[in-house]
């Protein structure tokens, strides 16, 4: 990969040095890498034979092109002519495509003003007819040394982003960078596997959902890059050209959908920004109806593939603006949560960005060497995880403390009821309206202005009584704790504590306040 940057960097510094783009490529096998520099790119509307094309491209009726790499979303069929120079001691050479979502491609070999065909291949194809099984398209070229051959490539991508990114190496060098491919995106996607694995696990096991849905958008995005990089359709839809179509583009759809509900969880959404929310759940029933809708009507879903594609680049500039929006305001709440978010997204939509102007051709894909929303995403995903790490490591200690406290309360609870069990005669608490009542009988007691209302285990209705909460304390026994300023619990009713509020045994939920909550601590610790 890293030989491959450079190489292109040392071909685009031999470009600039020519005040002209030569069209004979003098291959030597030291100057092994990208070739556009040195072709003759021609398009037409109709889809021709080579015969055909190489007789208008001889009588001037075939209209030339100056973009060489990547003309953009395009409904025409391109022309690719180049002349090869070998001075390499070794005939077998190799000719690249790097791009792996072309529809069809046809290689002529042009002799005595003839278009001989050599190879047809391309996603319309399967996988095992390509002349050389490699995730790219690749072909083979034998031309003896000190020879000179002319090639015409036919490219046919309609109704689509059209790219054709061309290399040429040598045996050797095209198998080494192949080896070296091999183990880096092995390495990459083992990567991100493992992190799909890990979230998916603990969501399951701790019951949140936020990890399910980074595991889905993981795996799916990964799924995504796996096939734009063409690795989709070397392992998983190598026999069935007309499934791998579409299954790039769902697979970015399902991204989506997981994207979306992950940062909706991530910074709570529906609490934090319940308008953006409920935007985002639109887009969230736009991807999954229309995914059906492309699984039911795929030949209606290709036919309207441009206008589509402007559609999915404004919906996900929409989700950028949440994205951004929902860390942001996030911040408040959760500051480092919200900047390592926003770290990792930048990476990501760096990429992004990148791809959109390659797509469209505003920026030359030779300035961004290898596959950047490949390289966004990878980055984003080590950020992310570490951000879930931290956020494992808290869910795990504050239910740690939980289980802790929760301890203290039941032995608390315990002592409690041998200390009553010992007790011969019961304390009774006697209300100024003289009314007693037995305090076991009292699951708590809440303050209501001047007037305090004793909630008892065997009445419908609380006794009412003018009094204050701190005079009552004072009189009660040990077992009761002050929780809130309004409210007094019989810890002998606890049935849980969570972070905010007590759980009753009778499933009652009282609010736990944090003025409150180190006397309750330091109570069960005694």
């Amino acid at each position: 990969m890293i030989q491959r940057i450079y190489i292109q960097l040392a071909f685009t510094f031999l470009f600039f040095l020519n005040t002209a783009a030569q069209e004979v490529i003098p291959f030597h096998g030291s100057h092994e890498g990208r070739i556009n520099d040195f072709v003759v790119v021609y398009h037409t509307p109709d889809t021709l034979n080579g015969p055909k094309a190489w007789a208008g491209i001889q009588s001037g009726n075939i209209e030339k092109i100056n973009q060489k790499v990547n003309p953009g979303i395009t409904s025409s069929a391109f022309w690719v002519l180049t002349t090869i120079a070998n001075s390499h001691e070794k005939e077998a050479l190799y000719l690249e495509i790097d791009y792996a979502q072309l529809d069809y491609l046809h290689l002529y070999q042009i002799s005595n003003d003839s278009a001989i065909s050599l190879f047809e291949t391309g996603d319309r194809f399967p996988f095992e007819d390509r002349p050389v099984q490699y995730r790219n398209f690749t072909f083979p070229l034998k031309i003896q040394t000190g020879d000179t051959a002319t090639y015409l490539l036919n490219i046919d991508k309609r109704l689509s982003a059209a790219r054709f990114p061309m290399y040429l190496y040598s045996d050797a060098s095209f198998w080494n960078m192949y080896n070296r491919e091999t183990i880096f995106y092995g390495f990459c996607f083992g990567f991100l596997a493992l992190v799909t694995l890990i979230s998916l696990l603990v969501g399951i096991k701790l019951k949140m959902h936020i990890f399910l849905w980074y595991a889905g958008y993981v795996f799916t995005f990964g799924l995504r890059c796996f096939a734009k990089l063409g690795y989709g359709f070397q392992y998983i839809t190598s026999s069935y050209p007309e499934f791998n179509t579409h299954f790039f583009p769902l697979t970015t759809q399902l991204a989506m959908v997981f994207l979306i509900m992950y940062i909706q969880r991530y910074f709570d959404t529906k609490q934090t920004m319940p308008r953006f929310h409920k935007l985002m759940d639109f887009w969230l029933w736009l991807f999954v109806v229309s995914t059906v809708i492309w699984a039911l009507f795929p030949g209606a879903i290709v036919a309207a593939g441009p206008i589509l594609i402007t559609m999915r680049y404004a919906i996900i500039i929409s989700i950028i603006i949440f994205a951004y929006s929902s860390g942001i305001n996030y911040m408040k709440v959760d500051a480092f949560r919200s900047r390592i978010f926003l770290v990792g997204y930048s990476l990501f939509f760096l990429g992004v960005l990148s791809q959109i102007l390659i797509e469209y051709g505003a920026i030359n894909s030779s300035l961004v060497p290898g596959d950047p929303l490949f390289a966004g995403f990878f980055f984003e995903v080590g950020v992310l995880s570490y951000a879930m790490v931290i956020l494992l490591l808290d869910v795990v200690k504050e239910k740690n403390t939980l289980i802790l406290s929760n301890q203290r309360l039941q032995r608390l609870v315990a002592e409690l009821q041998e200390k009553e069990d010992q007790e011969d005669e019961k304390a009774y608490v006697i209300l100024k309206s003289k009314a007693v009542v037995d305090p076991h009988r009292i699951r708590y007691i809440q303050s209501d202005d001047h007037y305090l209302e004793f909630h008892l285990n065997d009445k419908k209705h609380p006794e009412v009584d003018r009094n204050k909460l701190s005079a009552i304390l004072e009189v009660l026994p040990a077992q009761f704790v002050q929780i809130h300023r309004s409210t007094i619990v019989n810890l002998e009713y606890v049935k849980t504590i969570y972070g905010s509020y007590l759980l009753l045994n009778n499933g009652e939920e009282l609010k736990l306040s944090r003025t409150y909550k180190p006397q309750l601590e330091e109570r069960l610790v005694k």
